[in-house]
């Protein structure tokens, strides 16, 4: 077990339909035009979008490239399309990336403020309430395809994996540190949203077997030895890693970054 890795599975459809992750992107772009209109002509959600799309397209290319996350099979729209790197990457940066960075934002924007609180904290109540529809397919955390073809495989806690992770999150940390209260006020509410949002994400994709955490042997030519459940404790911990690290934390930096380079001005200055 000491030199065995941690996998972290997708075993869901998320993990392989690409249609969906350009409705998801483009809903995302809606929200943006939205925000843009309502809030004197404002580009800080664009920013954010295509800051978050920019680093996830570099983080996912490094990490299929290296075989740190195996995407088994991609579709689009029915379409075959797991070699197209050119046009699944930026699809799935704008998805998982921008658009997740996105949500994060609309809400904490509008529950930040204390004229829209109340409603808006109704709102994103309903809006996590609609990713029960998840149990649908019923609960099946136990009857889950470990080891088998799936649609995502990732090794969490490789050298660059965590590395990279801290690399990415670190301008977040310095700007939190060193930004004004009301940008730092801001970015506080992004990371409570996603914080909330993640947590809900993975207890559901857990309880419903679309995700779950493996230990074993990833060989020299790409295939694996000994796949196996992670045991309950390592199971919990390893989500409540991914949940914290690898999405809240991962994810503050496309606010950050455009604060940093100024892209995006505090209401103070």
């Amino acid at each position: 077990m000491i030199f065995e890795s941690v996998f972290l599975v997708r075993g869901g459809i998320g993990g392989y339909e690409w249609g969906q992750k350009l409705i998801i992107a483009i809903l995302a772009i809606v929200v943006s035009i939205y925000d843009y209109k309502k809030n004197e002509k404002r580009l800080d959600y664009f920013w954010v979008f295509l800051v978050g799309t920019i680093i996830w397209s570099a983080v996912e290319l490094s990490i299929q490239l290296t075989g740190g996350r195996v995407l088994q099979e991609k579709y689009f729209f029915g379409l075959n399309v797991t070699s197209l790197l050119w046009f699944t990457i930026p699809i799935q940066a704008m998805a998982e990336g921008g658009a997740i960075a996105i949500m994060g934002m609309f809400f904490g924007d509008r529950i930040m403020s204390k004229e829209t609180r109340k409603k808006n904290t109704i709102f994103f109540a309903l809006f996590l309430l609609f990713f029960l529809l998840m149990l649908r397919g019923g609960i099946r955390y136990t009857n889950v395809n470990v080891g088998g073809k799936v649609p995502s495989r990732r090794e969490m806690f490789s050298l660059n994996s965590v590395v990279g992770v801290m690399i990415i999150i670190s301008p977040a940390i310095y700007w939190l540190i060193t930004t004004d209260s009301e940008s730092r006020k801001r970015g506080l509410y992004m990371i409570l949203i996603m914080t909330i949002w993640a947590f809900w994400w993975n207890y559901l994709s857990w309880l419903t077997g679309q995700r779950w955490i493996e230990v074993g042997t990833k060989n020299s030519d790409g295939t694996y030895s000994n796949l196996r459940r992670a045991d309950d404790l390592l199971e919990f911990w390893a989500l409540v890693y991914n949940s914290i690290f690898e999405i809240v934390l991962v994810y503050a930096p496309f606010l950050a970054i455009p604060y940093l380079l100024g892209l995006i001005k505090s209401k103070e200055a």
